[in-house]
């Protein structure tokens, strides 16, 4: 039985830690390694062999429904299993459902997690329905790319052009450039107007 390469991306230690030792003894787990964020997720293990990404939603920076863009990049063939403790499935926009294997919610059993990533490993989905939505609002999807979120998350790091150019290998000019664009999409004129206003529209998260 083909077993699993897991990166469960969640800013919570604690769930992590839980989520591991619940996982410890399953047939369908291989390894386990883990980040708190999208962006630590991409630059501590991208290129990484892993088939299963398990992703919260809602984290510093990058939020999971725009981080999928970004993952999709450095884990092309990954699937995506979504795992919220208090976003449910009707708040995922369709075409990041497109993008996603499976969706659990942080209350699940041990049994319902395994039976989630098992049916992933094969080729399968894993929806489940049983997510408290009633308070969770809607994610509004960008059409900003993938190069552009990593540079808006850049942004809320407070970096300059400069230092995004070094951490995402790219050359300032290509930076302002998207800087420009990011600005421009969300109809703002500063980067500290850029930044208020991807967090008020869920694009990312505040930075703890």
């Amino acid at each position: 039985m083909a077993r699993a390469r897991l990166l469960l991306i969640d800013d919570h230690t604690l769930f992590r830690t839980g989520l591991r030792l619940v996982l410890a003894d399953s047939p369908s787990v291989d390894t386990i390694i883990e980040a708190g964020s999208v962006m630590e997720a991409v630059q501590e293990h991208g290129g990484t062999a892993v088939d299963i990404l398990l992703l919260d939603i809602q984290m510093p920076g990058l939020n999971g429904i725009e981080g999928v863009k970004v993952l999709r990049r450095h884990f092309g063939t990954a699937r995506i299993l979504i795992v919220s403790g208090t976003f449910g499935l009707e708040t995922i926009p369709v075409e990041a459902r497109r993008e996603i294997s499976g969706f659990l919610p942080k209350s699940a059993n041990a049994r319902e997690i395994e039976e989630a990533i098992a049916s992933c490993l094969t080729g399968g989905t894993h929806f489940s329905q049983d997510a408290d939505t009633s308070v969770a609002p809607a994610y509004a999807s960008s059409s900003l790319t993938p190069r552009q979120l990593e540079v808006l998350h850049q942004l809320t790091l407070g970096r300059s052009n400069k230092v995004i150019a070094y951490h995402l290998g790219l050359s300032e000019n290509t930076v302002r450039v998207h800087v420009a664009a990011i600005l421009d999409h969300l109809g703002v004129v500063s980067r500290v107007e850029a930044i208020l206003e991807a967090q008020r529209r869920g694009l990312v998260q505040a930075v703890r």
